[in-house]
């Protein structure tokens, strides 16, 4: 059954969902608690605090809401073509992931865990177009608790700052924000890079990364129609703690979000309102998306200069980038199956990347197998160019819906504010993903879900 471009397996909604609702509105608001010591059999999700939460809507969605899930044509689209596509790389595949060992790891055991990230992704992505099928339950269940969420980082990031400067403000962390991580040495906290409730300033900065634009979104609902200093200045005071701690995080990925945002914002309220060109967005996004591959290739071209400057991160980020461009040159349509980078990184790493202490950690010392970082770089090394232009495909053509309807949609419309925000968010994810995985991320499947519900709608989805 079909409706308004939504695929539905059944609709309505009823008393017996409120359970659903709330584990909702509990998932968005825990979403920057990424430091949990968490259970063993959830892998490498086993830290996020949300993962918990989806885990139990998933399950209370199988058991007693089925019947009212809701999956848009776009993401139905999207999870076939991925699935299919997944499934035709691991038959090309199969001998190489059946036989490959690493560092205590199997193959086909990273090939199932992978899986399992992805899949959990997917199941999270319908979780929250069934639950988010109206436009107020956009604001309700998920833009009120991501703000209560930012407030909540900006109050535990303060006695973190104090410990910066004291011992008094040392002793207040540990007894505050240090009993949400993982371990009393904090492995993933640096004097000052702020972490607040994440693991790392990297966790952080991609949280307020990703929440900028609707922070902002926020904002607007409560300056609509009212002049600029009649609006209360507490309506912005989330946008302005998100950016604040995004700055503090000193984090690289949050400064790529942020300059997608502003980017977005050109875009979208000088290209595709002021100067009504709809065709400008997909201009507009050709240098986002070359950005992702272009950025780190140049940077790969001048890496002397990063090697004299000591920068480890971007050394060991540039020497996994460099071989996931060597393994998808040797493997460019099928890719070497989902999950499989790690068993084929060490032959085409460069010399220079074991000038990095990281990557003699990641490829001899550790018994782990290496981080992914550049999805692009993981889905061309993995899944082929057939893998990259199915994901970067459905950001592509939501940012052309956007397009289409931003001169159609009055300047006071909920939906006009949403669509900004969209492609705001859609530009930070695209960037963002330069130096991280978004599969394990539960904003990625966030922003899907609400991408393929509202990108370019000019009214309500119906019932």
């Amino acid at each position: 059954m079909t409706s308004l471009g939504t695929t539905a397996i059944g609709v309505g909604r009823g008393a017996e969902d409120i359970l659903l609702r709330r584990l909702v509105w509990l998932a968005v608001l825990v979403m920057p608690v990424t430091g949990l010591h968490g259970i063993g059999a959830f892998g490498e999700l086993k830290g996020a605090a949300p993962v918990y939460v989806l885990t139990v809507a998933i399950l209370v969605t199988a058991t007693t809401q089925f019947d009212k899930i809701r999956i848009p044509r776009p993401l139905f689209i999207l999870i076939v073509s991925m699935m299919i596509w997944f499934l035709v790389s691991i038959a090309v595949n199969a001998e190489g992931i059946m036989t490959s060992t690493y560092h205590g790891r199997s193959g086909l055991n990273k090939l199932v865990t992978s899986s399992a990230v992805l899949t959990f992704g997917m199941m999270s992505a319908i979780i929250f177009t069934t639950s988010l099928s109206h436009v107020s339950d956009i604001e309700k269940l998920f833009v009120n608790p991501l703000i209560i969420a930012i407030v909540t980082c900006a109050i535990f990031a303060v006695p973190e700052i104090l410990s910066w400067f004291s011992p008094a403000g040392e002793l207040l962390y540990k007894v505050t924000t240090g009993l949400l991580h993982t371990s009393d040495d904090e492995k993933g906290r640096v004097v000052g890079r702020l972490i607040s409730l994440s693991f790392e300033a990297p966790d952080l900065s991609y949280f307020c990364g990703f929440a900028a634009p609707w922070a902002l979104f926020r904002y607007r609902l409560r300056a609509r129609n009212r002049p600029l200093l009649s609006v209360p200045v507490v309506a912005g005071l989330p946008l302005v703690l998100c950016l604040t701690m995004l700055v503090l995080s000193n984090s690289r990925t949050g400064l790529l979000m942020l300059g997608g945002l502003v980017f977005a914002e050109l875009v979208y309220w000088i290209g595709m309102r002021r100067l009504r060109l709809g065709a400008f967005a997909l201009v507009a996004a050709a240098p986002v998306l070359a950005s992702i591959v272009i950025v780190p290739w140049i940077a790969l071209q001048n890496v002397d200069a990063t090697l004299a400057a000591g920068d480890v991160s971007t050394t060991s980020r540039l020497a996994l980038f460099s071989a996931q461009l060597s393994i998808f040159a040797n493997n460019p349509i099928f890719g070497v199956g989902f999950g499989q980078f790690g068993f084929h990184a060490y032959p085409v790493l460069p010399a220079w990347a074991w000038d990095s202490y990281e990557v003699l950690d990641w490829f001899e010392m550790l018994s782990e197998l290496p981080p992914t970082f550049n999805a692009a770089g993981r889905l061309g090394a993995e899944l082929g160019l057939p893998g990259l232009m199915i994901w970067y495909g459905f950001w592509i053509i939501s940012i052309g819906r956007i397009a289409r309807a931003a001169v159609r949609l009055p300047r006071d419309s909920s939906l006009h504010l949403l669509n900004a925000a969209l492609l705001g968010g859609i530009f930070s994810l695209m960037l963002g993903g330069m130096s991280n995985d978004p599969f394990r991320r539960p904003e990625t499947w966030i922003l899907m879900a609400i991408t393929a519900l509202y990108a370019g709608r000019t009214s309500e989805p119906t019932p």
